[in-house]
């Protein structure tokens, strides 16, 4: 498999070749939002669509996430998503979906399930979106677990090669990779195993 390696600035929307050619744009909102108001004025190749807000603290057991978890949850949010992949097709938008914590597909145990129950949806990778603070004592081994599901799921997009670090409160904020908490070496053994056409790194 080739693999071409684009960057996101961490202060963008933006995934670019090195060329500075515009490969996809990252949607400032999520999954449910999306299917809301779709931006008329969108006119990129690739569109990649959060499946809910991330979070860089540890979740509370509020009733707002109570219900996202629910079974219930799920007849509106793969009803969104259907649709909104449906109205992309109609404006020459691929639609991709960025799984991460404070989504419905909150983990990759989660995501594999979805994605092997709808393999023609493509999916961005970033398994620190997956990462609690809570996680942070037990960080390789999540990565580890995370990367080898990923093995499982069919329709990859690309992967994201970033770090993350602390901030003062406790809260997990991006590191571009060789820096913050996940070390090269350990970029190696975790997310650079996982088989993709693209690997965006973070700056």
């Amino acid at each position: 498999m080739t693999t071409k390696t684009l960057t996101w600035a961490a202060s963008g929307t933006t995934i670019n070749e090195g060329s500075g050619t515009l490969i996809a744009e990252v949607f400032d909102g999520d999954i449910m939002s999306l299917a809301k108001d779709w931006p008329e004025e969108l006119a990129i190749p690739t569109l990649i669509v959060p499946c809910g807000q991330h979070m860089g603290a540890d979740p509370e057991p509020s009733a707002d996430l109570l219900a996202q978890w629910s079974q219930d949850s799920w007849g509106p949010f793969n009803e969104a998503v259907e649709e909104l992949i449906t109205v992309a097709a109609s404006k020459d938008c691929q639609l991709v979906i960025l799984p991460g914590a404070g989504g419905r597909l909150s983990d990759a145990i989660c995501t594999v399930t979805w994605a092997n129950a709808h393999p023609d949806i493509p999916l961005l990778i970033d398994p620190v979106r997956w990462l609690t603070p809570s996680m942070m004592t037990d960080l390789s081994d999540h990565l580890i677990r995370s990367a080898s599901l990923c093995l499982e799921i069919p329709n990859i997009w690309g992967v994201v090669l970033r770090s993350v670090q602390t901030d003062d409160d406790g809260h997990l904020i991006h590191a571009p990779t060789g820096e913050g908490l996940i070390t090269d070496e350990l970029l190696d053994r975790t997310i650079r195993t996982i088989p993709t056409q693209r690997r965006i790194e973070c700056l």
